[in-house]
């Protein structure tokens, strides 16, 4: 195969296959950002269930409970300058805009919307959430590496229902 061959079907190869990347936005009443670096493997979204197991004479009876609250969490990078690197997501957000974010938005005691999309606009996640973990720091050339964990939160209506 012919060197110009084969670029020709390196530069045409990408319109053939679907865009497939996920995008993360984090939001609050005020403001949003979209991480400029997702993780190679989506976060695994735990979905707990409160059922309860009690003994009796006829054994062990498990009893299906109400769903419990859904968690996410996952470490990731954050450039230390927007648009350091051509692979990033979001050029226009750097670490500092991404920690001040979260930090701010956990001062404000008040939940966050957690927004995890694909590029043709199907969600693998949309739900509010408290940060219950964030942790970060500094690598030697001063990119930031942080965890995060998210659960759900659920609003309590005027009628006494939930929602998330």
């Amino acid at each position: 195969m012919s060197v110009s061959l084969l670029k020709a079907i390196v530069l045409v190869l990408p319109l053939f296959i679907p865009d497939n990347r996920a995008s993360i936005v984090l939001s609050n009443d005020y403001d949003s950002i979209s991480l400029p670096v997702v993780p190679g493997s989506l976060p695994a979204i735990e979905n707990p269930q409160n059922n309860e197991t009690f003994s009796s004479v006829l054994g062990d009876l498990n009893i299906i409970g109400t769903m419990g609250l859904r968690q996410i969490s996952w470490d990731g990078l954050l450039p230390n300058t927007a648009g350091k690197y051509s692979w990033c997501l979001n050029s226009t957000v750097d670490a500092t805009t991404a920690i001040n974010f979260i930090r701010k938005a956990q001062l404000s005691y008040k939940p966050i919307r957690v927004a995890i999309t694909y590029a043709n606009g199907s969600e693998y996640l949309n739900m509010l959430a408290t940060i219950d973990k964030f942790t970060y720091y500094a690598d030697n050339v001063h990119d930031f590496h942080y965890s995060i964990g998210l659960k759900e939160y659920r609003k309590i209506t005027t009628e006494g229902s939930l929602t998330s």
